[in-house]
């Protein structure tokens, strides 16, 4: 009986993480394809019948908004429309919250070394957690040290505690903020294997960045 235990969860174990990505796949595709969709619905009936259009007018939307964000006179627009967003009462906590969150992802981080990757070291011990650099002048640090803001990332769940960790404390890692998070999500399970692939993207990104050509 235990054998066919052990050859179950053996199945289970391999099955769950297909299972779950194609569900997510899907899912993510299903909900951009049906968006798109009414995008344009107005305009070319029937489109509904045409599958994954949808998906083709959302990333060429957002390609072209990419686009515009190199335009001054698009910059200059966007700055007068977030200043009206950003005095409309909870309005402004949702639209800053994701703003500000998406900015740990860019491809430099949100300003000069926010959004990177560090390890902090607990005063007065050995021990060390890696987290994210958020705020380099952090907000309600009354005791007049030298602070910075932390992300700390909690295993096996959503969320986590800012610490504010004395700048000397801190060391920059060199890894992407995806990575960070994937290792603290999984607490460390597969490291090697995650490790590598990060290093191998780090690697690429950097000879495409010396050698645009």
């Amino acid at each position: 009986m235990q054998k066919q235990f052990r050859i179950i969860m053996a199945g289970v174990l391999l099955a769950a993480p297909f299972a779950a990505t194609v569900y997510a796949v899907y899912w993510l595709g299903s909900s951009l394809d049906r968006l798109g969709k009414q995008a344009i619905m107005n305009f070319w009936p029937g489109v509904e019948k045409l599958h994954g259009l949808g998906i083709v007018v959302v990333i060429v939307c957002v390609y072209l908004l990419g686009l515009l964000t190199h335009l001054w006179l698009f910059r200059w627009a966007l700055g007068h429309v977030e200043r009206v967003i950003t005095r409309l009462p909870g309005v402004k906590t949702i639209y800053e919250s994701v703003r500000d969150l998406l900015k740990l992802f860019g491809p430099s981080g949100a300003e000069g070394k926010m959004g990177r990757v560090v390890e902090c070291t607990f005063p007065g011990t050995s021990v060390t957690a890696l987290g994210i650099l958020t705020n380099d002048r952090p907000v309600g640090t009354a005791d007049g040290t030298d602070r910075v803001a932390v992300y700390v990332p909690l295993g096996y769940m959503l969320g986590g505690p800012v610490l504010f960790v004395p700048r000397q404390n801190v060391r920059e890692v060199d890894m992407p903020v995806e990575t960070a998070l994937k290792l603290s999500a999984t607490a460390q399970v597969g490291a090697d294997a995650l490790l590598s692939a990060s290093k191998h993207r780090m690697a690429r990104r950097r000879h495409d960045t010396a050698d645009p050509e």
